[in-house]
C-alpha cells in the first residue's frame, strides 16, 4: 500500500515538474507569501484595521490567492491550457494589488487629514476617489485584455453582441449603483459634509459625527448612542441636512430650553439659569467660560413661559454631554431656589406642590 501511494506521488511530482516552470514555482511561492501575510499588506495599503474597507479588502486579495491556487492546480491535469490558467490567476493577483496601490497614492497625495474625535484620519477627497476609481477601471480593462489575448478570444472584441451584453448589463443595473456613486461624488465635490462634521438630520433622527464618506455610503459616529451609522448617499441627500459645525473639535453654540410657569420675575430666572450655566462651568472644561450665557424668552405660552439657556460648549463631540449637565444641574437648582420645571395647569385649585414652590420663591 505504502509502495503504490509512494508510486502515485513520485507520478504527480513528475507530472507537476513536467508544467511547471521556476517561474511558475516562484509565483506560486509569492502568492502563498501574500496569502498568509494578506492582513498585514492590506494595512500596509493604507486600511486602518477599524476600517469597514479592511475586511473587505483582506477576504478579496485572500480570494484572488485561493483562484490563482487553484487555476495552478487545474494546470497539472489540464496541460495544453497550463499557460493560460496560470497567466490569468496572475494577471488577477497583479491587478488587484497595482489598483490599491494607485488609490493608495491617490489619498496620501490627494486626501486630507482630519481630526475625529481625538484621532488624525486621512479621509478621502472628490479627488482621491475620482482617480482612484480610474486606477480600478484601468487595472479591469487591462485585467480583460490581457484575459482576452492570453485565451485567444479576441475575436469577441469584435462581436458586437458581446459588448451589446455587457453595455445592457450595466445600463440595466445603473438604478443600483449609479445614485449612490453619483450623490457620493456630489457630497466628496462640495466639501461641505466632510469627516468630522457634526450633522443633524431631523427626518431620520440623527445627530452625529461624519466618520467617512465613499462614492456607495456615508458613516457616522452616533453622538447619543455611541455607535457607527451606515447611511446610503442617495438617502442621506435627499434629506434636510443642518451643519452643526465642520469639525468635532470646534467650538459650537448650544440651547436649552426650559418651561417655566408664570408668578416669578425676569431676573429671578436670568439669575436661576446663570447659576446653572456656572454649576456645569465650575466642573470641568465642558462649557467656554470665556462666552457668558444668555437667557431669552422664546414663547409666552398659555402654560408657561419658554426660558432659553444659550452656551457655548469647547468640543462638539460632547454635544449630548454638555445637554445632560445642563438638565441635570437645572433639576437640582429647581428644588434649590423653589423654580419649578414642571408645565402648571392652567387653572388648579389648592396643588400643594405649587403652592410650595411659590412660597419658596417669595422666602
Amino acid at each position: 500500500m505504502e509502495q503504490y501511494i509512494g508510486e502515485i506521488g513520485q507520478l504527480l511530482l513528475s507530472k507537476v515538474n513536467s508544467v511547471y516552470s521556476l517561474f511558475d514555482y516562484f509565483v506560486l511561492g509569492v502568492n502563498a507569501l501574500i496569502f498568509l501575510f494578506s492582513s498585514k499588506i492590506v494595512s500596509k495599503l493604507g486600511y486602518a484595521e477599524s476600517d469597514r474597507r479592511y475586511n473587505a479588502s483582506v477576504w478579496m486579495l485572500r480570494l484572488v490567492n485561493l483562484t490563482l491556487f487553484v487555476l495552478y492546480f487545474l494546470a497539472v491535469f489540464f496541460t495544453e491550457k497550463a499557460r493560460p490558467l496560470s497567466v490569468t490567476g496572475l494577471t488577477l493577483l497583479c491587478s488587484f494589488l497595482l489598483a490599491h496601490l494607485f488609490q493608495l497614492h491617490a489619498l496620501k497625495r490627494y486626501g486630507r487629514t482630519r481630526e475625529i474625535a481625538g484621532t488624525e484620519t486621512l479621509s478621502h477627497t472628490y479627488q482621491s476617489e475620482v482617480i482612484g476609481l480610474i486606477g480600478w477601471a484601468v487595472a479591469a480593462l487591462i485585467s480583460f485584455l490581457i484575459v482576452i489575448n492570453v485565451w485567444d478570444m479576441t475575436s469577441w472584441l469584435h462581436t458586437t453582441s458581446v459588448l451589446g451584453a455587457v453595455v445592457l448589463i450595466v445600463y440595466s443595473t445603473k438604478d443600483v449603483w449609479a445614485p449612490d456613486n453619483i450623490n457620493g461624488l456630489i457630497l466628496l465635490y462640495n466639501n461641505d459634509v466632510e469627516p468630522g462634521s457634526v450633522v443633524q438630520v431631523r427626518e431620520i433622527d440623527l445627530l452625529a459625527v461624519v466618520v467617512r464618506t465613499t462614492l456607495t455610503q456615508t458613516v457616522f459616529k452616533d453622538l447619543r448612542r455611541k455607535y457607527k451609522i451606515l447611511l446610503p448617499n442617495s438617502r442621506f441627500r435627499a434629506c434636510k441636512i443642518e451643519i452643526l459645525t465642520s469639525n468635532s473639535n470646534d467650538n459650537l453654540d448650544c440651547n436649552a430650553d426650559f418651561k417655566i410657569g408664570y408668578g416669578f420675575s425676569s431676573e429671578q430666572i436670568e439669575s436661576f439659569l446663570t447659576q446653572v450655566w456656572q454649576r456645569v462651568a465650575d466642573d470641568g472644561s465642558l462649557i467656554n467660560e470665556e462666552r457668558p450665557p444668555k437667557v431669552r424668552i422664546v414663547e409666552n405660552g398659555d402654560h408657561a413661559v419658554v426660558w432659553r439657556l444659550s452656551y457655548r460648549i469647547n468640543s462638539a463631540y460632547r454635544l449630548i454631554e454638555a445637554e445632560y449637565l445642563i438638565n441635570r444641574a437645572a433639576y437640582d437648582l429647581s428644588y434649590e431656589l423653589g423654580i419649578g420645571l414642571n408645565t402648571p395647569l392652567t387653572h388648579s385649585i389648592d396643588n400643594p406642590t405649587l403652592s410650595h414652590l411659590a412660597e419658596k420663591a417669595e422666602r
